[in-house]
């Protein structure tokens, strides 16, 4: 400040160099704040991303009905129970409420079973995946549905899903495998056994409904498609010898024992999980599905099945998330996916920072990739095995199933009081406070996600079977029954999967200030602020390091000369 300048002046400038100082230390605390709190920013990366690099939907389809009567009655007769009993262990998993199944259910407390042992024999009794997947064809190519479809565990019993990836760990009671082939080796004849006992305990005894039953047509049909026989406790003991006779001799029960041939294996794309081919219904998944109406296990209130559209490393949450499809409808299925992906720049932040999980930073237990739905699920099992010290029988691992007991009075109470949504977590290792699973269920950093919406028209519309293409191709294949138009509208479906665009969204994770960026903004305000720069930063540098030591330097060389000539004259 120069000494001529007046009082005004002074003042002047003092408080503009103040105003200016203040206002770039606020500016310069608001972004340090927004970069130290929000350092990701999420962004379109591109509108055209071909839907040929995304990975097709899994697709897990769920009947209701989740035993065949002659299998129950086949491993009852195998583990000394009746079919009343059989029913009722099999709704103790797959319908604890007793939505549909009360009186069954109250019969466990006369012959209980273990949980172990229910889940085994829920697989035994299961419908195979061929029993109601009738065709299918894959980007517009007919193959078998056992190819594409396998049997897998949800939480709502044994399901048939395509494109899914299965977890890690799979408990052992649930799989049964040597049982499983081994009923499925006699399973053809022992069926046979069945409906011939039933024909001629019917005919004996008369008929147990009335025969204009609406439900069930006549008795004694040689066919199990218009759900005439009727099975029930008075078939017992004398059905059990029966078929105990026809295992060791089928000849006596003029059978054939011979196993059924396996259907072929057919590669029908090279790699796994599969993509799709394109957009449109004909370059995705059609379905002809049976909703086995016959079989009496029902766990809903309704006819038809479940379907549940989702990730393949997704826990198939069919009960709670799937949507209805309805016997005599035509239904599609038209998806819109979205793919995010992370730049590696990201690593460097603290996973709560960045808002997501690289798949390596936080390895699963029971799934090979992370994902936040497997890791939800993860978690609620372990906040119910600490309630109950169980977990739901579709739960991955190997720990105790919970009793249909302990499924209603503990795990339904506790979801139900919502304590499930705050707990205390093991799976974080700094966790020092309550946190619900979607808390500490971060999402994947890199993921893709799928958004369905269902459309549907009453399914067939010609009133004969062979005016409709697809219903002629699986007469064709055997499917003969399907010539009965009446029971085509009382039970089948056709489900179409498909990709409804070519192109998607994808976004792109990234830091939202790089340190070039943030040293930037910074400069940016100081310089609006105060008008500094980097000269005027080497500028302070120069005078307070090389022009201070030359002043110094030279003030000291003129002290030295003038103190020497005033000695000399001296």
């Amino acid at each position: 400040m120069e000494e001529k300048r007046n009082l005004c002046e002074r003042i002047f400038w003092i408080c503009w160099c103040i105003f200016g100082i203040c206002a770039a230390i606020y500016m310069m605390s608001k972004i340090w704040t927004r970069w130290a709190d929000s350092p990701v920013i999420t962004s379109v990366a591109s509108t055209n991303y071909p839907v040929t690099n995304l990975v097709f939907p899994a697709v897990t389809v769920c009947t209701v009905n989740k035993a065949v009567n002659e299998k129950l009655i086949i491993q009852g007769c195998r583990y000394n129970k009746t079919l009343s009993e059989m029913k009722a262990i099999i709704s103790s998993l797959v319908d604890p409420e007793g939505r549909n199944n009360d009186d069954n259910v109250a019969l466990l407390n006369k012959n209980p079973v273990s949980p172990d042992t229910a889940l085994k024999l829920l697989r035994l009794v299961a419908p195979k995946c061929q029993d109601y997947l009738l065709t299918c064809r894959w980007n517009n190519q007919a193959a078998p549905c056992t190819n594409l479809f396998k049997l897998v565990l949800t939480d709502t019993g044994y399901c048939c899903s395509f494109n899914t990836v299965e977890p890690k760990t799979i408990r052992k009671t649930a799989r049964s495998d040597a049982e499983v082939l081994k009923q499925e080796m006699e399973y053809e004849y022992l069926q046979k056994a069945v409906w011939d006992y039933a024909d001629r305990f019917r005919d004996k005894n008369g008929p147990v409904m009335d025969e204009t039953d609406g439900n069930n047509g006549t008795t004694g049909s040689q066919d199990s498609y218009t759900c005439a026989r009727i099975y029930d406790d008075e078939m017992y003991p004398g059905v059990c010898k029966y078929i105990s006779k026809c295992r060791t001799d089928p000849g006596i029960c003029k059978l054939n024992a011979e196993a059924p041939p396996l259907p072929p294996i057919i590669k029908v794309a090279e790699e796994y999980p599969y993509k799709a081919a394109g957009s449109g219904r004909s370059r995705g998944l059609t379905l002809l599905l049976d909703t086995l109406r016959c079989d009496t296990v029902p766990t809903e209130s309704f006819k038809g099945l479940r379907v549940y559209v989702h990730h393949p490393e997704e826990f198939p949450s069919v009960g709670e998330k799937g949507f209805l499809v309805g016997p005599g409808m035509e239904n599609q299925v038209s998806v819109i996916g979205t793919d995010t992906y992370s730049t590696e720049a990201l690593r460097s932040f603290n996973p709560i920072r960045r808002g997501c999980y690289f798949t390596d930073e936080f390895p699963l237990q029971h799934y090979k990739e992370y994902s936040r739905s497997s890791c939800v699920v993860e978690c609620e099992n372990q906040f119910i095995h600490d309630e109950c010290q169980c977990i739901p029988y579709y739960s991955p691992g190997n720990t105790s199933v919970c009793s249909y007991i302990k499924m209603k009075d503990c795990v339904r109470k506790a979801i139900v009081e919502r304590k499930i949504f705050k707990f205390k977590s093991r799976m974080l290792e700094d966790d020092v406070a309550d946190k619900s699973c979607t808390e500490v269920c971060l999402p994947a950093c890199n993921e893709t996600s799928y958004d369905a919406t269902l459309t549907n028209a009453i399914f067939p519309n010609q009133h004969e079977p062979n005016m409709t293409k697809m219903l002629r191709e699986a007469i064709a294949e055997k499917h003969t029954f399907l010539q009965d138009i009446a029971y085509v509208s009382a039970s089948i479906s056709v489900l179409r999967i498909f990709f409804r665009e070519s192109s998607i969204l994808q976004y792109k994770r990234d830091e939202l200030f790089t340190w070039e960026d943030f040293v930037s903004n910074l400069g940016g305000v100081m310089g609006l602020c105060l008008g500094f720069s980097l000269l005027s930063l080497i500028e302070v540098i120069y005078w307070f390091t090389l022009r201070f030591y030359f002043d110094w330097k030279r003030y000291n060389l003129a002290h030295q000369t003038a103190t020497g000539v005033i000695t000399g004259k001296f």
